[in-house]
């Protein structure tokens, strides 16, 4: 499973400081894919998503502040996100051990600072791997750091599994 070149999606934008409970609540802690999506669901109003409804279809992408992912440092919130359609995830910076789940299932994370308060909820951005900008929905182009080598080839696996077992039969 390769990376894509561009990433696009709708902007679910969230704040500073965005714990990880609020975000999936602990009642939504589940193997069942269902229930973890209600969670996210419910996340969504907690935190005053401004589109309702879900975009499996085009996906999303979060667009954050600072400290992104802090609070607990559960993996069934970021399979949440996955099936949620979450396709990747912008931050000024991330909380270490989520910023790594993150990419451990394959949803690619971009540190960017000045994009956050240059778009809204469910606008269309892209996101260009190769050229490393993110595009706002009025073709303005922000920078982000670029990817770490080692997380990319993560999420050019698709995931940490993917990547362990490519490395495991030296594909």
């Amino acid at each position: 499973m390769a990376l894509p070149e561009i990433i696009s999606g709708r902007v679910w934008k969230l704040g500073d400081h965005v714990n990880t409970d609020l975000l999936h609540p602990p009642s939504h802690f589940t193997p069942d894919e269902k229930r973890m999506k209600e969670g996210i669901a419910e996340g969504r109003t907690r935190l005053g998503a401004g589109v309702k409804g879900d975009s499996s279809e085009e996906g999303w992408i979060i667009v954050a502040g600072e400290n992104f992912g802090c609070g607990s440092s559960r993996e069934t919130s970021v399979r949440g996100l996955a099936s949620f359609g979450v396709k990747g995830v912008v931050a000024v910076y991330f909380a270490r051990i989520f910023m790594r789940s993150l990419v451990n299932l394959g949803i690619p994370v971009f540190e960017a600072k000045e994009i956050q308060g240059c778009v809204k909820d469910g606008e269309m951005i892209r996101i260009s791997l190769k050229e490393v900008w993110i595009e706002g929905p009025d073709s303005k182009r922000f920078p982000f750091s670029p990817l770490d080598p080692h997380l990319r080839r993560i999420l050019e696996a698709g995931g940490l599994i993917g990547y362990l077992r490519s490395e495991k039969h030296g594909i």
